[in-house]
């Protein structure tokens, strides 16, 4: 995976495209078995100590959602 490539695709999408996108992304490895609510929490737990106590939040906020049904 090439960051930069990453970065320049999303960098012009608003805060709510890029959870459209985000949503998409996650339903399509959801079905191909890639990722599991268990792997959220394993990122969200190696993740957050890196994080401010508002950006933990908003993760959690984000991984919730990302695990309602579709």
């Amino acid at each position: 995976m090439d960051l930069n490539k990453q970065y320049a695709q999303y960098k012009t999408q608003t805060s709510d495209e890029l959870m459209e996108t985000l949503l998409k992304l996650t339903a399509e490895q959801k079905q191909s078995g890639e990722m599991t609510e268990s792997k959220m929490e394993e990122i969200y737990r190696m993740l957050s100590p890196m994080l401010s106590e508002s950006q933990r939040a908003r993760m959690r906020e984000i991984i919730d959602r990302l695990n309602r049904p579709i």
